[in-house]
């Protein structure tokens, strides 16, 4: 697991090392080959327990030792994200000293829903790409995923266009990608793909859609080779190219929300 915790920094936290110094603590997280088999409430359930009480140990640490009243960014992945997500609903709500200070969290690789922005009002869903103290999130899927269950799509599911932060369906093509990466397994590498990632956000499921065929084999159970995973995320979730695909934009939106916080002081 440190193994693998190491190749996640080198191929997604990596990504804001030129807007940021890095603070990417570990922590326990819910056994992957339990959770595929668990519904939405129980990953809640079993994430509220030891996952959560050391992200907020490693929070606690951070603000009371490192952050020097600094501002920051919040970003996770997958159960990183859903780990965020209540973090962003109860750590900072009772911390909103801390919460004030934040450019902008990052939930990628899990679902930012309409019902959750309702039962937490102080968290705001971005809509562009420069505003601030905003949750930033999507899920890449391919238009096959349409209609398929999926861990990480929850109903109500909101996500953010990586290419040209938008909120609606405007297509985004791959002239707007800074450059796609796919991520080694087993090593903290990523090979610049020879063609680029479009992106539209559907609507309709909340996620955004990859739309040329060429990205087909990028797919999580393409990547694994673990077909049994297309049960869990649907037979065209990028979920594992989430990062990856929009690397580069991300490190340029970072970039910018950065310079926008500046500027503003």
């Amino acid at each position: 697991m440190r193994i693998t915790a190491k190749r996640n920094f080198a191929q997604q936290a990596s990504a804001f090392e030129p807007a940021a110094n890095l603070y990417a603590p570990y922590w326990r997280q819910v056994n992957g080959t339990k959770l595929s088999k668990m519904s939405f409430e129980e990953v809640d359930q079993a994430e509220w327990a030891e996952p959560r009480t050391d992200v907020y140990a490693a929070l606690d640490y951070y603000f009371e030792n490192l952050n020097q009243g600094r501002p920051y960014f919040l970003a996770g992945h997958s159960q990183g994200s859903r780990l965020s997500y209540m973090v962003l609903s109860e750590y900072m709500k009772e911390h909103p000293d801390r919460y004030a200070n934040m450019i902008a969290a990052y939930c990628i690789g899990d679902s930012l829903t309409e019902k959750y922005l309702e039962e937490n009002p102080h968290v705001k869903a971005a809509q562009r790409a420069d505003d601030l103290g905003v949750v930033v999130s999507w899920n890449t899927e391919g238009p096959a995923n349409k209609g398929k269950d999926s861990l990480v799509v929850s109903p109500g599911a909101i996500s953010i266009n990586p290419l040209n932060w938008r909120v609606d369906e405007t297509p985004a093509g791959p002239e707007l990608n800074l450059g796609s990466f796919v991520p080694h397994l087993l090593t903290p590498g990523m090979d610049e793909l020879p063609v680029r990632a479009d992106a539209v956000i559907d609507r309709e499921r909340g996620t955004v859609m990859v739309t040329d065929p060429a990205f087909e084999k990028y797919t999580i159970t393409a990547l694994t080779g673990m077909d049994d995973l297309e049960a869990v995320f649907g037979p065209a979730s990028c979920h594992g190219c989430d990062y990856s695909f929009f690397y580069l934009n991300i490190r340029e939106n970072a970039r910018l929300r950065a310079d926008v916080w500046f500027s503003k002081e």
